[in-house]
């Protein structure tokens, strides 16, 4: 045996026995979990309600009877009593946790999650298998949500009421259309005309005639331009910021075309003469879009590329990347999503930038977003 363990006993034995101090009764200090109360005679949280002749929760000995649902179990001794922020009696290890599967739990957060907390326990909304109710429209548990966990509609497709959904784990939203087999992602079934991360609703607006810019009047409400088009890359975000939309397109000589603001591509001509050329690289497809330029705030905080009903989208590889160009008044992270619709499906991409990361990048820069094939 070590020093430092013959040491170790020698002081613990020293502190056992000589405890001095003035007379103080039993439940000084000592604050029980809800539904206990503290036991005058010896200090330590019991049920009151509980049934059978020892000391409840946490008293009674090895063959004492009390326990929380009463009747005779085995439920061992905490020494020194429980309190503080850790007020139950665990009788498995006879340790004193946050919380037990069965008590310490209540209101908002009714379970506990034994592991957490160096193993004492914490007490949280739910559990991957307790807390969830099946049936409601939130019957899973998703653990990761900070800082408690949270009842959601999905963690996975089996979780979806509609045979074939998919659960999209970005927003945990059951979403029709299943998951791509080549990629593993969800493959959404909206033209790319509704958000999934952000607090936004692209369809919203109820029109007759006009809408804002780059939406048209469908049925009735403002859409985003370029959904009966072949391709659609849509870059949308909720902050004051100038973020921009970038996608490399493929070229029929081998070549690529990289469309954004400083290079838009293949744009309807102007209402009138412009004293100076649009820069176009080649590309089919246009930039109808571009929001916050330069720290102008527009509020549309939308960046849309676009395909015209009727035109070809070239066969090949294209690219998807998102530039934050410029910082403007954002003093938190900057949330933005994707949304690329092709080979008639719509994929679905969420991220965020800090305000520390505005690079002001042109051409070839920016976060690669995906990539996409068009055979």
């Amino acid at each position: 045996m070590s020093l430092r363990v013959l040491l170790g006993a020698f002081f613990v034995s020293v502190w056992l026995g000589c405890q001095c101090g003035p007379a103080q009764g039993p439940c000084v200090g000592v604050k029980c979990a809800p539904g206990l109360t503290c036991d005058p005679g010896n200090g330590r949280c019991i049920d009151p309600n509980a049934s059978g002749g020892g000391g409840g929760v946490t008293g009674g000995g090895s063959t004492g009877g009390g326990s929380a649902t009463g009747g005779g179990s085995s439920m061992g001794t905490c020494s020194p009593a429980c309190s503080g922020t850790t007020p139950i009696c665990d009788p498995v290890s006879n340790t004193c946790k946050t919380c037990t599967d069965d008590l310490g739990c209540s209101g908002a957060t009714p379970v506990c999650q034994p592991i957490s907390n160096g193993g004492l326990g914490k007490c949280v909304v739910c559990t991957v298998s307790k807390g969830c109710v099946e049936g409601t429209a939130t019957p899973a548990c998703d653990p990761t949500v900070f800082p408690n966990g949270a009842c959601v509609p999905c963690v996975k497709g089996d979780d979806c009421p509609v045979p074939g959904s998919a659960c999209d784990l970005n927003t945990n939203t059951c979403i029709p259309g299943g998951v791509d087999a080549g990629s593993g992602l969800p493959v959404f079934d909206d033209a790319g005309m509704t958000a999934r991360c952000l607090p936004f609703d692209a369809g919203a607006q109820m029109c007759s005639t006009e809408c804002p810019k780059g939406y048209e009047c469908i049925s009735g409400l403002c859409k985003l331009r370029g959904s009966s088009g072949p391709v659609q890359i849509t870059l949308r975000f909720n902050q004051p910021e100038d973020l921009d939309l970038h996608v490399v397109e493929p070229l029929a000589d081998g070549g690529t075309c990289e469309i954004y603001y400083a290079q838009p591509g293949n744009t309807p001509p102007p209402p009138f003469p412009l004293p100076f050329p649009i820069p176009n690289c080649g590309a089919r497809g246009w930039l109808d879009l571009d929001s916050n330029a330069a720290c102008n705030i527009d509020n549309v905080d939308v960046e849309n590329v676009i395909y015209s009903p009727g035109t070809f989208a070239p066969r090949g590889t294209y690219i998807v990347r998102v530039v934050y160009y410029q910082h403007c008044s954002a003093n938190g992270p900057i949330p933005y999503e994707v949304e690329v619709r092709a080979n008639g499906q719509t994929r679905f991409y969420c991220g965020q930038f800090q305000p520390n990361q505005a690079n002001g990048g042109n051409q070839g820069a920016g976060t690669t977003i995906t990539s996409f094939t068009l055979p």
